[in-house]
């Protein structure tokens, strides 16, 4: 078992493929010795050459996993005593280590980024169920937003635990008022009510590792600030803004740059690629 590392998720299309060499170029450029691991199936690497797939460090078996909900295995997946997940379609910031990151969070088994609580929703983001459902059927008080771009998470009783009941949560939700995305169940609702049942708590609210324009009315600002700020970029939902696209191929273009490859995969909107994104 390796000590720490990033692991990535690619299943069901090219562009996450393209997405995850894109990611792993720009950690590469910021750390090239940082272990990163890519569980993926071969729809994901049809668009990647042999040569781009050995930017990766470790090639796992997604084993017939779909995209969504697959987060929800990161624990049987990972490689790693001490494991960093990131969501493809993000950019990382040269300025800032991986090794940094996860050497901030050794102390914790469990660490995510929350927008709000029952008692302090966003109303920007999601619980992907009516509360007081939530509440009664899981017969839980407190409940997160959590939000799953960006996890970290270290082997312990507790975690597994979490990881197994967010899976049969998924599976069996017992829910009539589930927020789907597309026709999928989000992993986020099962992560929100599995965390409240093994009382895991942010190790810091609303701690924010991870650009998301989205929440910030699609500003970037200033771009110093923000590679001093944050760890990454982050590109998700159905489409993104021109103005995050030009700032997602500038990060990787530079990535590509300082790796001495070409830059072949800019930033494309999921719903210009993806039928099952066309009506999310």
């Amino acid at each position: 078992m390796l000590k720490q590392g990033i692991i990535l998720l690619a299943t069901g299309s090219p562009f996450y493929g393209r997405m995850s060499y894109n990611i792993a170029l720009s950690i590469k450029a910021v750390d090239k010795d940082f272990p990163v691991a890519l569980v993926s199936d071969m729809a994901a690497l049809t668009h990647l050459s042999a040569t781009q797939r050995e930017i990766f460090d470790h090639h796992i078996p997604a084993d017939g996993l779909e995209s969504f909900g697959a987060k929800l295995h990161l624990d049987l997946l990972s490689p790693f005593e001490q494991t960093l997940y990131l969501d493809v379609d993000m950019a990382w910031f040269p300025k800032r280590s991986p090794r940094d990151l996860i050497r901030s969070l050794k102390e914790h088994d469990f660490a995510s980024i929350t927008e709000g609580h029952s008692e302090d929703p966003h109303p920007k983001y999601y619980f992907w169920a009516d509360l007081p459902e939530i509440r009664e059927v899981y017969k839980v008080d407190k409940v997160y937003q959590w939000r799953s771009e960006v996890m970290y998470f270290s082997r312990s009783e507790r975690v597994a635990a979490m990881f197994s009941r967010a899976r049969d949560i998924y599976a069996f939700p017992g829910l009539s008022t589930i927020h789907r995305f597309g026709q999928h169940i989000p992993d986020e609702l099962a992560i929100n009510i599995a965390t409240a049942l093994y009382g895991i708590e942010p190790h810091q609210y609303k701690w924010t590792p991870a650009y998301w324009p989205r929440m910030h009315g699609e500003s970037n600002g200033d771009l110093d600030s923000l590679y001093t700020q944050y760890y990454a970029l982050s590109c998700g939902s159905n489409a993104v803004s021109q103005q995050t696209t030009r700032l997602y191929d500038r990060v990787i273009k530079a990535a590509a740059y300082k790796m001495g490859v070409q830059y072949l995969f800019p930033m494309v909107n999921k719903k210009e690629v993806m039928k099952n994104r066309q009506a999310v």
